[in-house]
């Protein structure tokens, strides 16, 4: 069942950031066609551009991490032993959600408080829903990743040998 649940989490946010990344798209196509062709740019094309942009990163990080596609060291735990290589990504697990945690999702919050009062320039938005997406984000690399660190424990490390054989396929 946690598994289905991480699966579907991973499938959502695949499907936000494509989507996220189309809409990017679409904003340069009407800003280098206002720009060029109507002689007049789209000034909120830049504001929008930029704040997608972020909200993207942050929640293909977020993806990254519950695939453990994020970027790594991988030929240390090649050399380590079964057990000593489940031992560091328990390890590396942890250090990731203390950094979720303290990092960004309390760093976060006080980001989101402190700069509600500021607007952007062009759209007026409160710079404070631009930063809303550090606690969000802390949130979901918090479920993936203990979701990841539960497998583990569980069921040894098995993503070690799908990039092993991901590798060799390629």
């Amino acid at each position: 069942m946690l598994l289905k649940f991480k699966t579907g989490l991973e499938s959502a946010l695949a499907a936000l950031t494509s989507f996220m990344l189309a809409v990017m798209v679409c904003l340069m196509l009407w800003q280098v066609f206002t720009r060029y062709v109507l002689q007049t740019p789209a000034l909120f094309t830049e504001e929008m551009l930029r704040f997608t942009m972020i909200w993207m990163a942050l929640l293909g990080s977020a993806y990254c991490f519950g695939r453990r596609k994020h970027l790594s060291l991988v030929f240390v735990l090649e050399v380590l032993s079964p057990p000593k290589r489940r031992v560091v990504t328990i390890i590396n697990d942890i250090i990731v959600l203390c950094f979720a945690f303290f990092i960004l999702f309390l760093g976060g919050i006080r980001a989101v408080e402190s700069t509600m009062q500021q607007f952007s320039p062009i759209l007026r938005v409160p710079i404070g829903y631009v930063y809303l997406i550090l606690p969000i984000t802390a949130v979901l690399i918090f479920i993936l990743q203990s979701l990841n660190m539960i497998d583990v424990i569980q069921n040894g490390d098995r993503s070690n040998t799908s990039q092993k054989k991901s590798l060799e396929e390629a």
